[in-house]
């Protein structure tokens, strides 16, 4: 009888578990259809025709930027932080080795195997976003980074960010609180201006 309940109560929790998670990749979705559609109605804004971008340039110095150049400054998106793959400091290992004591605390090892370090997504420094019609930037008090249009690929919008694929190296990845769909919309207009 104790396991009938002990059953029923697993199943329970399983389900109450699945319906949850059910429950919010919906909102999840649902975020990002709502975030998609501000995008599409702020790009529609700044399209004067079908394939011209009406856009003001910002007063560089209302933001404490220095432009490079002739450069115009045309949107900022605040709070981002940059994203990197990096070690975390552990290790991990694969393999058999045998350990033999030659004498107090010295040992012989043999063996084959593998190290490897443990990685994860870290936050490498907070700041703000700006996009100029040169390049995208990245400024903040622990580092700047400066992407040229030439060397973007590919930009992929997401609900909490920015992920820019650069044609050689790495992708950039940016974190933000809450995005901007105008942001986003220029930030994507300008992708294909360069095209």
């Amino acid at each position: 009888m104790e396991w009938i309940v002990i059953g029923g109560i697993l199943v329970f929790v399983m389900v109450v578990g699945v319906q949850a998670e059910l429950k919010k990749q919906k909102e999840q979705k649902e975020k990002a259809e709502q975030y998609n559609s501000l995008i599409n109605f702020e790009r529609q804004a700044l399209l004067s025709a079908p394939d011209r971008m009406t856009l003001q340039p910002l007063d560089p110095g209302d933001y404490r930027y220095r432009p490079v150049g002739k450069e115009n400054l045309i949107a900022i998106q605040e709070n981002a932080s940059a994203f990197e793959l990096k070690s975390s400091g552990n290790y991990r290992t694969s393999g058999a080795s045998i350990s033999i004591p030659i004498v107090k605390g010295v040992r012989y090892r043999v063996g084959a195997g593998r190290i490897a370090s443990e990685k994860s997504w870290q936050v490498t420094a907070t700041g703000r976003l700006l996009i100029t019609d040169k390049a995208v930037v990245f400024e903040s008090p622990e580092k700047n980074d400066r992407i040229t249009w030439g060397q973007i690929a590919d930009v992929e919008l997401m609900v909490d960010g920015f992920r820019i694929a650069k044609r050689t190296g790495s992708p950039k990845t940016f974190v933000v609180n809450s995005p901007d769909p105008k942001f986003a919309a220029v930030l994507e207009l300008m992708l294909m201006r360069v095209d």
